[in-house]
């Protein structure tokens, strides 16, 4: 019996490799594929803001990375005896302000430098929907738990997400020229917006994504948000939250992607770090002297041929 499509989307007209550095930026689906890339030896950066959601605050993160604006104070907050940024997610916070203008700086740099060489961009968009700081007059990252009475609620519409980005396309051109972009929409419902505006929100980001994709060459599309809603298509593939697709479902969809970026030699790889990975964190069964030997002599062998393969990789 059949119970999914099993879906096998375009694959992409370059491949990534080791050696190959990748920035990846946006909601927590991005994370997830961030996570995966960097188990398998990958040079990556991801999220210097921390998670984001809305293109619009995306969009802000990426050009203070390639401009390295000065970062403004008024947009600092303390809450819980915790210094936080409304331009940042709460995973970005320090005990006072110097200590956090210090750690977003670093970051700022660090991004600015990574996307400089980088290969390839990787933009997740989660939601269509954004909360503009009132006093601020500034669509934040992240509300940090402040009254909801101090924003309003706005929604991003196609145009506005394409004419936005294809001014940042020419930032980018200038800055990277030879950078490739990955758009892909996360399949993480927003429930909390109600099932019709998190259907609207969705049709929004795939309507610009769409029309992103078609004007311009470097802009490529990967449909992680039609395998896990069309493809898989099931509950059972969700946290129990009915939300979040579950380790099995970014299992699935890692292993698309990687059909999609990777060449035969980079899955290869992947596949020989994979087994590097068990061995290491394979539980000791017994006190055998012997059984430990014959462990550490395979991982070292397989150290060596992970280099052999791919030299140069931290592993």
């Amino acid at each position: 019996m059949k119970f999914h499509l099993n879906y096998t989307p375009e694959k992409f007209p370059f491949d990534i490799s080791h050696n190959d550095r990748c920035f990846l930026s946006g909601s927590c689906f991005a994370e997830n594929i961030s996570k995966k890339m960097q188990e398998q030896g990958f040079s990556i950066v991801s999220n210097p803001n921390g998670i984001l959601f809305n293109p619009q605050s995306l969009l802000q993160s990426l050009v203070s990375a390639i401009e390295k604006n000065a970062f403004d104070e008024k947009f600092l907050l303390e809450r819980d005896g915790l210094n936080y940024s409304f331009l940042h997610h709460s995973s970005v916070y320090a005990s006072n302000k110097k200590e956090l203008l210090e750690k977003i700086h670093k970051n700022q740099n660090q991004a600015h430098a990574f996307l400089k060489t980088t290969k390839v961009l990787v933009i997740t968009f989660g939601s269509a929907f954004v909360y503009e700081h009132k006093t601020l007059q500034k669509v934040v990252s992240n509300c940090h738990k402040q009254p909801g009475t101090a924003f309003e609620k706005k929604f991003l519409e196609p145009e506005w997400i394409v004419e936005s980005y294809q001014s940042l396309f020419q930032k980018l051109k200038a800055f990277n020229p030879d950078l490739k972009i990955i758009f892909t929409v996360s399949p993480v419902k927003y429930l909390k917006d109600g099932l019709e505006n998190n259907s609207q929100s969705k049709a929004s980001l795939l309507l610009a994504v769409n029309r992103l994709v078609k004007n311009n060459a470097n802009c490529h599309y990967f449909p992680a948000y039609e395998l896990q809603n069309d493809d898989l298509r099931d509950y059972r593939f969700y946290k129990e939250d009915l939300a979040h697709p579950n380790a099995q479902a970014i299992e699935y969809i890692w292993e698309k992607f990687s059909e999609c970026a990777f060449s035969e030699k980079t899955r290869t790889i992947n596949s020989e770090i994979s087994k590097l990975k068990a061995a290491q964190n394979h539980r000791k069964l017994s006190a055998s002297a012997e059984g430990d030997q014959k462990l550490q002599d395979f991982i070292q062998s397989q150290k060596l041929k992970i280099r052999t393969l791919a030299p140069g990789i931290q592993i």
